[in-house]
């Protein structure tokens, strides 16, 4: 399986399949509109905030610049909040974020898995920095 290292992806109508949440890092399973299976990879994590994040479409995704070296990553829902607000379904603060395609397929499994456990823990893919 080839592993590719992404600036962007398309957020709408996609999914997030599961959060990994370990000391300082956050790994995020996605799968887009047109089944790409991607990871997201939150390093030097300050702040995670999730409200049924999980298995929701999405209909976009924001990165918001803060006054430190944090900055704010924003999953939306593709429904709205009780002002007709975008709604935030997930969001995390962290210093840096890296997105990796890891592989294609409709099945409904976490890509984060299907890649192996080097993913999980402490370990870090190779050209990440």
């Amino acid at each position: 399986m080839e592993i590719e290292k992404k600036d962007s992806f398309p957020a709408e109508d996609g999914h997030i399949e599961s959060i990994l949440i370990g000391v300082d890092q956050v790994k995020v399973s996605f799968q887009t509109w047109d089944s790409r299976k991607l990871i997201f990879i939150f390093d030097n994590v300050d702040i995670i905030i999730s409200s049924h994040s999980v298995y929701g479409d999405i209909s976009g995704f924001k990165v918001i610049s803060g006054e430190n070296k944090f900055k704010k990553y924003i999953f939306y829902s593709e429904w709205y909040d009780e002002n007709g607000e975008d709604k935030e379904v997930l969001s995390i603060e962290a210093e840096k974020m890296a997105i990796f395609q890891v592989g294609t397929g409709a099945e409904i499994n976490s890509a984060i898995f299907d890649v192996g456990y080097e993913y999980v823990g402490e370990q870090k893919y190779p050209y990440y920095e």
